[in-house]
């Protein structure tokens, strides 16, 4: 995927006119009758807009695009309506839709002109009104009007968020190219899951019915299970749609719980291929994505589950819903019983060592486990509360909730895939389990006003309460802990220097700057020798000085560096010096070193991997920030001048380790304040 995106990055860049015409395109197809309704054209748009964000389209050039797209989409569109008149709702495609050409009609009909603008931003009538505006016979100068004012409005919002969804990844793409992924893959998760989510719900409800009359007609011809079906999908009681929904569920807990645990059992396939995640993931950390994750997987500690769980339970009983108090204490109750049980059954070993006692085991994952019971039980007791139109937001925040946490303890190395797939299964057939006992037994009857207003204020309060007091702790607990390694100064100023990397490690088999500088000793007295040559510490990046990044047309003063990742450790130590402005204006060295897990023997020194290198300003629609420039070894020479009084050479890689040879010649600089002479 990755080789996928950087290809038609490329491309674009290589033919901006051929992208801004695909741009076109994909506008007019968005809009074009019917064509629109199976067209994922605002998402392209966004993709477009990122393009944008990174500097790879022109945002004029490709806003006129987009415009002319869309205004030809509608006309398009217009015309059909207007010259075929009723001649289309013969067609077979049409009728297959013809309650959206009603809807369009009421639509037009109650907003008059401002509907066409109106549209543009509804997607299941965007493609369609433009048709019945023309069957309609509204003028054509009157719909041209309105139809480019829509299109003046409708292409920048799309391509901005795109943009500023671009320039993010491009300032995350300088800190580390892990960090853009991880990103990139928690924006879409999030997009995809509530879509699905709240897609599944509302295409269920209108083809429950058919569903029903097919699983009645299945269980009448096999009778030993008729009673079953019959009692459960009998159409004359009013649950029978949401018991469908969550026997359908039950099923797929239940099957996705015990096949992996076969699989597991067997040493199948998907062992090795959740170990094969398991160390992809820790490839792709970094101290931002650790915070994020931490913050997730303590969505899922006792310390914040316990809380929610007794308040609703006390809330239940004061309301005296006796049965939902019932039923959740079951929940909870099943959902330890059931880790336990199974984790002392297996005694599958972790990834990590984290816990002790019967928690240290994997398999299943008590976080995954207990947040599928606990919090989509909860948004059971929720939807029956809230309007049927909003009964899917529920759903969908325990969706997005449950995966996050999930998804944390597969990236924090708790657990393997296995492990998490197995809990999401177990706690989703129970959740269904207790579904159906209390849909069956209730009805659809609304109970517990105020309780998805109490579970929100909980969480969050408890939720914020524990953060505040573990954040520190967890972080600690979950970070990835790589071992020392001791050698000799002699042997660090001879030979095995070239042992520690000659470039920044960023996602596996990705090069990044070179690591031409090392220093041995503390980073004290390399910062005091520096400073006093004229270097000095950057503008610290903060909420604040980031704002400066919008400024449009900066100067390298004025702008905060941009923190960059090397093993996913963030700099120990940033400097900056002007250099001469003569050889290279609008330029600034910097020198940026990170610790690495090498002491030297005897005062037990630590070695630490640097780059010195020259910045310019990258410039993108949105955003201007420093970036890297060519010319490493250069940059030694200079740095070399704040270097009086220590100790140091240059040395040369081999050249194979140093293959990106026209940006850097393979030369490696050793400092050390030991001036006693190795």
């Amino acid at each position: 995927m990755k080789d996928v995106i950087l290809t038609l990055v490329q491309w674009a860049g290589a033919h901006p006119q051929l992208a801004g015409l695909l741009v076109a395109m994909i506008a007019c197809a968005e809009s074009l009758a019917f064509i629109g309704l199976v067209v994922p054209g605002s998402v392209m748009m966004l993709g477009a807009g990122a393009l944008v964000g990174v500097g790879v389209l022109d945002f004029w050039a490709t806003l006129a695009w987009a415009i002319g797209g869309a205004v030809l989409g509608d006309g398009l569109s217009y015309w059909l309506g207007h010259h075929y008149q009723d001649k289309l709702t013969r067609l077979h495609f049409v009728r297959r839709h013809s309650e959206l050409l009603v809807r369009g009609e009421s639509f037009l009909q109650q907003h008059g002109g401002k509907s066409i603008l109106l549209a543009r931003f509804i997607g299941p009538i965007r493609p369609v009104l433009p048709v019945v505006a023309g069957m309609l016979d509204m003028p054509p100068v009157r719909f041209f009007a309105i139809n480019l004012l829509s299109a003046l409005v409708w292409a920048p919002a799309y391509l901005l968020p795109g943009m500023a969804f671009g320039a993010s990844l491009a300032l995350a793409g300088q800190v580390a190219g892990r960090l853009a992924l991880v990103f990139s893959m928690l924006i879409v998760s999030v997009w995809l899951v509530t879509w699905g989510v709240r897609s599944l719900y509302r295409r269920f409800q209108p083809r429950a019915s058919a569903w029903v009359s097919k699983g009645l007609a299945w269980g009448r011809s096999h009778r030993r299970l008729a009673w079953l079906v019959v009692d459960l999908l009998d159409p004359a009681q009013p649950v029978s749609r949401p018991l469908l929904l969550w026997l359908s569920l039950l099923v797929a807990g239940s099957w996705l719980f015990f096949g992996v645990l076969e699989d597991v059992l067997d040493l199948d396939p998907l062992v090795y291929a959740g170990q094969s995640f398991y160390h992809l993931l820790q490839q792709l950390r970094t101290p931002h994505g650790d915070r994020i994750m931490v913050v997730l997987t303590e969505m899922g500690d006792v310390a914040v589950i316990a809380p929610i769980v007794v308040s609703v339970f006390l809330w239940l009983l004061w309301v005296r819903a006796w049965r939902d108090a019932l039923y959740l204490l079951g929940a909870v109750v099943f959902g330890v019983l059931a880790v336990a049980g199974v984790k002392f059954a297996l005694q599958i070993p972790r990834p990590i060592e984290l816990y002790a006692g019967t928690d240290s085991y994997s398999f299943p994952s008590g976080h995954a486990t207990l947040s599928t019971v606990v919090y989509g039980f909860l948004a059971v007791l929720s939807a029956n509360v809230l309007a049927p139109s909003w009964r899917w937001l529920p759903y969908t925040l325990a969706t997005l909730l449950v995966s996050g946490i999930a998804f944390s303890r597969l990236y924090l190395g708790a657990h393997w895939l296995a492990d998490v797939a197995a809990g999401v299964g177990l706690g989703t057939a129970w959740v269904a389990v207790l579904a159906i006992a209390r849909t069956h037994h209730s009805g659809s009857q609304r109970t517990n006003t105020g309780l998805p207003q109490l579970t929100l204020i909980v969480f969050l309060l408890s939720a914020a309460w524990h953060v505040n007091n573990r954040l520190a702790v967890d972080l600690e607990r979950y970070a990835v802990h790589v071992p020392l390694r001791h050698m000799s100064e002699e042997q660090w100023w001879e030979m095995d220097w070239r042992s520690l990397p000659a470039y920044r490690l960023d996602l596996e088999g990705e090069r990044e700057q070179p690591l031409n500088f090392q220093w041995a000793g503390e980073l004290d007295v390399l910062r005091q020798r520096l400073v006093s040559k004229g270097w000095h510490q950057p503008l610290e990046l903060n909420p604040r000085t980031a704002m400066r990044w919008l400024l449009p047309t900066p100067s390298l003063d004025e702008l905060p560096v941009v923190p960059q990742l090397h093993s996913g450790r963030y700099e120990a130590l940033v400097l900056v010096h002007k250099g001469d402005p003569q050889t290279r204006p609008a330029q600034q060295l910097i020198l940026r070193l990170w610790s690495s897990p090498v002491r030297l023997q005897g005062h037990d020194t630590p070695v630490w991997l640097g780059t010195a290198a020259w910045q310019r300003i990258e410039r993108l629609p949105l955003v201007s920030f420093p970036r890297n420039a060519n010319g490493y070894d250069g940059a030694l020479s200079q740095v070399q001048n704040g270097l009086s009084s220590l100790q140091w050479k240059m040395v040369q890689r081999r050249p194979n380790d140093a293959k990106d040879s026209a940006h850097w010649g393979g030369e490696t600089l050793l400092v050390t304040a030991d001036t006693s002479g190795m």
